[in-house]
Order: C-alpha cells, then structure tokens, then sequence
C-alpha cells in the first residue's frame, strides 16, 4: 500500500504493519494531480489537486497521524493491474483508515448554531419514521418549521456533487470515524453526528452509517442507495459498488453494461437474496417481458425500504446461476386468490416494504419454452398477500427464468403461443389452480397454469393434459397432435384412455395415427357428466398484437339431464313419424 508521508509529502510503500493513516473522499476536479506529477514535482505546487493534499496532510497531522492516502496519487493509474487491485480493495482500505476526511468543495458550512439547531430536528423526527407499522401508515405530517430546515439543507448540503458521485458512497459507509470539511476546510461535524441528516440526504439507514453490518441489510435495499448516483464511466457504476456486496471481480473496462450485469451474477452465487431481483424499468422502458437482471442501480429506486418478512416463505427453494438463466427448483409458484394476477405464475422475493408487511414482493413471470421463463411486466413491481404465497402451488421440476436482457425476447416470448393449443373447461367441475389433480405431458411444454401447450413454433407436437374432477377419484384426459398440418384431438375419460396412448417415446406421427383409428373421440362420460369438446379460433395475443391458437373447448352436462333430452328428442321423433 502506498501512503504519503504527511511531514515530507513523500510516498512510501508497506506490504504489511501499515501504520495508522488517514484517507480523503472528494470528487475529482480538473486539476488533479497524479502519482507520476507528484514524483516529479514539476509546476503542481498551484494547482488545487495538489492543495487538496497538502490539506488533508495536515488535517491528519493535527490529529496526530503521519501518513494519509488520496486516491488521485496513490495509485499508478497507468498500471491496469494495479489499478485492478486497488478498486477491488478500497472497500477495504477505506474501513481500515484511523479517520477519513470528507471534503466538499462546493459547499459553505451552516454556522453552529443553525447546524445544531438542524441536528435537533432530523434527530427527533427520526424514531417517528421508523414507526410505521401496519398498512401505509404514515408519520405525523411534517411542520412548516420541519419543511424550511429540510428545503435549506436540501439546497445546500443536498446539491453537494459529493453525494451524487458512485464512488463517494463507499467512501461513506466503509470508514468507521469520517468528518466533514466544507470548501475552506472549515470542519462541519463528524458522520456520528450529522447521521440522521446524512440518512435523509443520500438514503442511506442511520444505522448502518452508526455501524450496523451491511450483511444485515437486503440486497435490494443496499442497490437503492446507489439509485441516485452517477459515475464518468458506465463500468465503474458496477465497480464503485464491490465493497458494498463484498464482492472481487476482475475489470474490463470497455464492456460497459455488462459490468453491472456481472456484478450481479457474482452477488447472486454468493448470497441467497431474492430482493436483488426487486428493481422496476425506468418510466421509458415499455418492454412487456425482460430478463431478471436489472440495467443499472438506478432501477432499484424505490427499493429503500425493504426488509425481509416475519415468515421464511421460500424455505426450501434453491436457486443458482446457469447458462440457461437462473435455474430454480420449488421457487416459481402460480398465484390464487381474488387479485388481477391469479393465475399468474411469480416468483415470490422473500421481501416486503416495511409499511405493508403482509404484501410480498414478487417477479411476475410468463412462460415461453420448456421450462422457461421470463419477466413480465416488469414496470410494476407485483404483491402478493403472505397467506396467498403460502397457498400457492410450487411447480416441483427445475425451472430456468431468462437472466440477460435479449432484444429479441419479446419477439420469442410472444411467438411461443402462436399455434399454440388452450384447453378450456369449467371450473365448477375441475379445479384449475390445484395442479396435484392435473399432469401434462410433456410438463415442460405446458403452460400449466393457463392450461396451454405452447408450440414454439414447431410443425409437429403432441401433449396429454389430465385433470381430476373435484371430489372424485376420475377425471378427463385431453390428448391433442399437429403432425400432418392440421389439429387432432381426442377426449377420454381416465379409465376409457386407449392403451397406445400410454406408450413412452411417441411421436407425433404415432399418435396422429392412433387417433385417426378411434371412431368416437370428441365425447365421453366421467363422474356423472358427459363431457364434449370442439375446438375454436383464439387470439392469445395482448396490447395489439395478434397471436392465432386454438382454444379445446370442454362442455360437461349432468348426465341425468343428457338423458332427458334423448328421451325428449326420441318422443319427438315418434311423434313426427305417426
């Protein structure tokens, strides 16, 4: 580690036994000056870089400590691998400093009095943020009084260009003991003290700028502190964050977005923290269907106040990084109850907003091949009520939800039903959201939830649908085949199902041809019911665009009343001949 010696400003190096140093947090400005200018000393003495130094040697030796580290001149820059090791340790570096010194050089400090006076205010106001329990409800309103101390700082204090930058935010938390200097190095007062303020202005939790473990606080939650910041290079809005997660990655600068995406991955094999999916598209992305991985901090707004629910919700579920996307076993489930998204399969975060605990934040998801799946709706983020999770059905067989963002994944999600097969039936008989009364065959070429086999565009498919009828031990079997260009199908009751049907490896051709043999297949009788089915033109389509399937349109009548109306008909038909 390279450390200025703050008596001689001379540079001198220590592998290990590093002695006491302090470290300075600001932004960087034209006239920095660089390890190579201060190893030279040619003409740096004016520039404001090299002022900026002298001070915070200074500063440090009033404290009483020799030696201080300034990230413009500490690190050879022009050197990628040394540059590379110290991004990935300046978390470090900075918890490990005796104090830093926050310089901001665009900000005059508040006299004493109105500081203390300011202090007082966010310090009493805090406990009554924090007590909001319960469904949206909110402190008492704030006073005209409250309203002018918060407008001034934010004018002052908040514009600051400090709390905007990515990097400064490490620079923030890391550091146990931090004070604050304004323009002419006019000390403002220490993290400590300023920590309710500070939590107000950036987002950050009081708590953690006191100290409190940042493995406590939901990835989610900690990407939103970031939501607001902005760095000279789109690479370093992943890099200034490494710290935060506790995370090391090797960097490539050039790559652009892909840091951030990297940085999550990298998050994600080594955390088990759903709420790192909890982001939400910025207002002008309109994309219906996307990839779990969020484009950048900024999507994470909103994210503030996330904790985790009184209930593990998602004991058991597992989940993991592939080249497919994430693979997930017992985690994506198909929503009940009375909202707009029953139905819906989701996958549940294991995360609430502290004000509606009872509400959980969930991915909205939408299947398009075997096994697939992708975000929907990803400008809103979904709740579901805990008891509704809890109810919910899991679908047992490993599950892979699109992870990347793909510019053609609209595209392929939608066309994935074109052609496709719905069956529709009445849900007075059948219960469509207990999927342990219904089997499909393949399963992963099932919609289970919408009960469609989707088609993927191929030319040839079959599927096998089976659901059992409520409070009976039968049901119906739907067995439907495109092989020669047009649609087969068949229905049979469980005990009526021709053997061939049962066979393992048919193909589409084999089945087409089995069906082809049965002379009566668009009825049969089950648990009292006599149930028909005919098949139907149906737009699967949505926000204008059309999407053609094929709707199996299952009739059930009580089979006393089918009876009835063959008696009727026959005595009609009598009467007729006489």
């Amino acid at each position: 580690m390279r450390l200025i010696n703050c008596e001689s400003l001379e540079f001198e190096e220590f592998v290990q036994d590093v002695p006491a140093y302090a470290v300075l947090s600001h932004t960087w400005g034209k006239d920095e000056v660089t390890l190579s200018d201060m190893c030279s000393r040619h003409d740096i003495s004016e520039q404001d870089g090299y002022r900026k130094i002298k001070d915070t040697c200074r500063v440090a030796l009033e404290l009483g400590l020799r030696y201080a580290w300034v990230d413009t001149c500490c690190i050879d820059k022009t050197s990628s691998a040394e540059l590379s090791e110290a991004i990935n340790s300046m978390f470090a570096w900075y918890r490990q400093a005796a104090i830093c010194f926050v310089f901001l050089s665009d900000f005059t400090s508040f006299s004493e009095a109105m500081l203390a006076d300011m202090i007082a205010l966010f310090d009493a106001r805090e406990p009554l943020e924090e007590q909001q329990e319960g469904f949206y409800k909110d402190p008492p309103p704030l006073t005209g009084r409250d309203l002018a101390i918060r407008n001034q700082v934010n004018k002052s204090l908040g514009s600051c260009r400090w709390f905007s930058r990515g990097w400064t935010l490490q620079e923030l938390i890391a550091p146990k003991r931090v004070n604050f200097y304004d323009r002419d190095w006019k000390y403002v007062g220490s993290k400590g003290q300023l920590a309710s303020i500070l939590a107000w202005v950036t987002g950050i939790d009081s708590s953690v700028l006191k100290g409190k473990p940042l493995d406590e606080i939901l990835v989610g939650r900690r990407m939103s502190w970031a939501s607001n910041r902005t760095t000279t290079r789109l690479e370093d809005m992943a890099y200034c964050l490494l710290g935060i997660f506790d995370i090391n990655m090797p960097l490539l600068y050039g790559e652009g977005k892909k840091a951030f995406t990297r940085l999550q991955e990298e998050i994600i094999r080594s955390s088990h923290d759903l709420s790192i999916f909890a982001w939400k598209a910025e207002g002008n992305d309109l994309r219906r269907f996307r990839g779990l991985m969020a484009n950048s901090p900024a999507e994470f707004k909103g994210c503030q106040r996330l904790v985790k629910p009184s209930f593990e919700w998602n004991n058991g579920g597992e989940y993991s990084i592939t080249s497919r996307g994430l693979r997930t076993e017992g985690l994506v489930r198909i929503a009940r109850g009375e909202s707009a998204e029953v139905g819906s399969y989701f996958l549940s975060l294991n995360c609430v907003d502290a004000r509606q605990t009872k509400l959980i934040l969930s991915v909205s998801l939408r299947q398009y091949g075997p096994g697939l799946f992708a975000r929907r709706k990803p400008w809103q983020r979904l709740t579901v009520f805990d008891l509704n999770v809890f109810s919910s059905a899991k679908l047992s067989e490993p599950q892979y939800i699109c992870c990347k963002d793909n510019p053609e994944l609209e595209k392929i999600v939608m066309d994935s039903r074109i052609d496709a097969i719905q069956i529709g039936f009445s849900v007075d008989i059948f219960d469509k959201f207990d999927l342990d009364s219904i089997t499909a065959f393949p399963q992963a070429d099932w919609d289970l939830k919408n009960s469609i086999l989707l088609s993927f565009q191929r030319p040839q498919l079959w599927g096998m649908w089976k659901i059992k009828a409520k409070d009976k031990d039968d049901g119906i079997s739907i067995v439907c085949v495109r092989s020669s260009g047009w649609l087969l199908y068949g229905i049979f009751a469980w005990d009526k199902l021709p053997p061939a049907l049962t066979q393992n490896g048919l193909l589409p051709s084999e089945v087409e041809n089995i069906l082809k043999r049965l002379p009566d297949r668009t009825s049969t009788a089950c648990s009292g019911f006599q149930h028909t089915i005919q098949d139907i033109h149906l737009d699967l389509g949505e926000a204008g665009i059309k999407v053609p399937a094929t709707l199996l349109q299952v009739s059930s009548t009580e089979k006393d009343r089918t009876q009835g109306r063959e008696r009727t008909n026959f005595i009609k038909r009598l009467f007729k001949r006489i």
